[in-house]
């Protein structure tokens, strides 16, 4: 991988994604929300140093995985020991989750342990305002938010790793820990000592607040005044929910055509677009949504588990002999199935990428260990994407959200109907493969699943 010499390239393509390890190489820098693109950025190139430790620049996938995980075997899917479902049993946790629980069980464990001296986890401190705080106490992780799919900033995490001795749990989203370790192993290898175990999200992308921006103008709810923002919660999906000094306002995430338009995938970090990584290969533990018809049958979440750790898989058994959790077994197709292959293998991604570079574009460098089992989307699709997509975003930046409206009426019918039609076959009929070539988790392996 070539260096870079500084951030120009992330900052003029709007690759930013907030973890703030460039802040912490390049101390001239720091990172401020720009308000036309709707996102953090930092405030200027900086130079080498921050350039150095930027996931939007370069990710070195082989190393860091061989540094965190000691060499371990290596699958398309990263480092895996065991893949399950599992659930709370604790059903109002459950249902405040919408996908499981699995996170906040996870903490509580790991809090009640001698060795761990905390956790570095997403707090809500105003409005849209999320950042990492450092939490001691387990009884305070049932008060901690739900997934937040907007934009934040994460330079705060390193900076309670750098200012506090002892051993931390670090919750955090693919592009996060690439940053956070980008910049441990290049530049304050004695952190890595701090991070007790990592817990990882599937991802399914960061939005610029131009998301909760239209929003907000379909269902005239007023920007400037949002208290409290919730995405997920009351079951499997949820509700999105955001609330005012008028009241809140509740969004089915499913079948509202508002929301549909306000997350489209042209409201996502243009860097999300380049994302090869949603399955975390770097935390010891991911925990996601199990996308699946066979869990369609629950009436709260239920969420599937990576475990790459041997720490991470003995915290599970534990939940589970202590019966907080209740599990199932099951292969690494189900992480394929859940995710789309699209999304666990980078086709897209890794097509996208060859596409910018071919047109002498920007974009990051990096290889991860799923490139092998990629089968990459055509370059008419990609290029196609790359057209409409620079659109939308102009589009977006000068406000116009009901001309997005009315475009995903329009323009763009027929795949929107399509989503709804397999959605409908999964949600609802319950059937994913129409020719029943691949066969589900049978039901009585989810017999106790609520």
């Amino acid at each position: 991988m070539r260096p870079r010499r500084d951030l120009s390239g992330v900052i003029a393509n709007n690759l930013c994604i907030g973890c703030g390890a460039c802040v912490h190489a390049d101390r001239s820098l720091r990172l401020v929300f720009n308000r036309q693109k709707q996102m953090y950025e930092p405030d200027g190139p900086g130079g080498r140093d921050a350039a150095a430790v930027c996931p939007a620049v370069q990710v070195d996938f082989d190393f860091l995985q061989a540094k965190i995980f000691n060499d371990a075997p290596v699958t398309p899917l990263g480092v895996v020991r065991s893949v399950m479902l599992a659930q709370s049993t604790n059903h109002e946790r459950n249902v405040q989750a919408s996908s499981g629980g699995l996170i906040k069980e996870l903490l509580l464990e790991l809090l009640s342990r001698d060795e761990v001296d905390g956790a570095i986890v997403l707090g809500h401190f105003q409005g849209l305002r999320f950042e990492p705080k450092l939490i001691a106490n387990p009884d305070q992780v049932d008060q901690l938010p739900g997934s937040i799919y907007h934009n934040v900033v994460f330079d705060q995490a390193i900076q309670i790793l750098s200012e506090n001795t002892g051993h931390f749990v670090l919750v955090a989203i693919p592009c996060q820990l690439e940053g956070i370790y980008n910049y441990i192993y290049k530049v304050r290898p004695e952190l890595a000592e701090r991070v007790y175990c990592t817990i990882g999200l599937l991802c399914g992308w960061q939005y610029t607040h131009h998301a909760i921006k239209a929003i907000c103008k379909f269902k005239k709810i007023d920007f400037d005044r949002i208290e409290q923002i919730s995405f997920r919660g009351g079951g499997p999906v949820g509700r999105l929910c955001i609330r005012t000094p008028q009241g809140e306002c509740r969004v089915n995430r499913r079948v509202d055509l508002a929301y549909q338009v306000a997350f489209d995938r042209s409201f996502n970090i243009p860097r999300c677009h380049l994302c090869i990584n949603h399955s975390n290969f770097l935390a010891d533990i991911v925990v996601g949504d199990a996308w699946l018809p066979s869990t369609v049958r629950t009436a709260t979440g239920v969420s599937l588990i990576i475990c790459r750790s041997e720490q991470a898989a003995a915290a599970m058994r534990t939940l589970e002999r202590k019966e907080r959790i209740r599990t199932a077994e099951v292969t690494r197709e189900e992480v394929v199935e859940s995710q789309t292959r699209r999304v666990a293998f980078g086709d897209f991604s890794y097509a996208y990428a060859e596409y910018l570079k071919k047109i002498g574009e920007f974009c990051p460098e990096m290889v991860g260990p799923n490139r092998a089992a990629a089968r990459l989307s055509p370059e008419k699709a990609v290029r196609k994407f790359h057209r409409e997509n620079r659109i939308k975003i102009r589009l977006q930046q000068q406000g116009r959200y009901r001309y997005l409206y009315w475009r995903k009426l329009t323009l763009e019918i027929r795949p929107f109907l399509y989503r709804y039609l397999r959605w409908f076959f999964v949600r609802i009929v319950k059937i994913k493969s129409l020719l029943g070539t691949r066969k589900e988790v049978s039901r009585e392996k989810l017999a106790g699943f609520s």
